[in-house]
């Protein structure tokens, strides 16, 4: 009676143990049959399956350093540095003939005023500031014709940007500076020529007006570049 007791005993102990011995195998079998990632019978880091990223959502290339932000860098201007030099000279002459150029349109104006006054405005009409004013007139054209060239005739080594600015000022002042002195002087002979006429006294005005319009002109543009 024990021996039968102790065989059954074994016989239960031996299917217990060999019941997962054999599931081993099917779901290993089961796994791969399925497609999925079998379990490592041994376990541990080198059971487990790499993983790959899922279709659609592969990592973005990481962006490219190697552009340029503002462009390639225009190449400098070559600057001639003779023609800079003589550029630089040309206009501290042309900047002090200037100043020499407002002085001399000041006393001209003052004593054609004058001159104005004697002869046409109820003074004694002496003509004692006729030679005066003439020798400032053409002292002034002079100097200003000067002056001019030395602008004009300055090199220009570095090409400037358009737009309105204090040179551009300088150089719409000096313009009408310059029309200004071309229509006085055309005044200034028709008007002594017309000595006895009735108009004498119209065109002397006028030409008063326009030397007043002159000296305005060659403020701003004197001015402009130099305070």
């Amino acid at each position: 009676m024990r021996a039968a007791r102790w065989q059954l005993a074994v016989t239960l102990l031996v299917t217990a143990t060999a019941g997962p011995a054999r599931a081993a195998p099917r779901l290993l079998e089961e796994e791969l049959r399925l497609g999925e990632p079998a379990l490592s019978v041994a376990g541990g880091e080198e059971g487990r399956p790499a993983e790959t990223p899922a279709p659609g959502r592969e990592k973005p290339a990481p962006p490219r350093l190697d552009f340029d932000l503002l462009g390639a860098p225009a190449p400098a201007p070559k600057v001639d540095e003779g023609a800079l030099r003589l550029r630089r000279t040309m206009l501290s002459w042309h900047q002090g003939a200037g100043l020499a150029l407002l002085a001399l349109q000041l006393a001209t104006t003052v004593v054609g005023q004058l001159n104005y006054s004697d002869r046409f405005a109820g003074g004694p009409s002496t003509g004692r500031y006729e030679l005066s004013h003439k020798v400032l007139a053409y002292s002034t054209l002079g100097l200003f014709a000067i002056d001019g060239s030395l602008a004009l005739l300055a090199p220009s080594p570095v090409r400037r940007d358009e737009g309105f600015d204090r040179v551009t000022l300088h150089k719409i002042a000096m313009f009408t500076a310059a029309v200004g002195m071309l229509a006085q002087g055309i005044l200034g002979v028709v008007t002594r020529e017309r000595e006895g006429y009735l108009n004498q006294s119209q065109l002397a005005t006028i030409h008063l007006a326009v030397g007043y319009a002159t000296l305005a002109a060659v403020g701003v543009g004197v001015g402009a570049l130099t305070f």
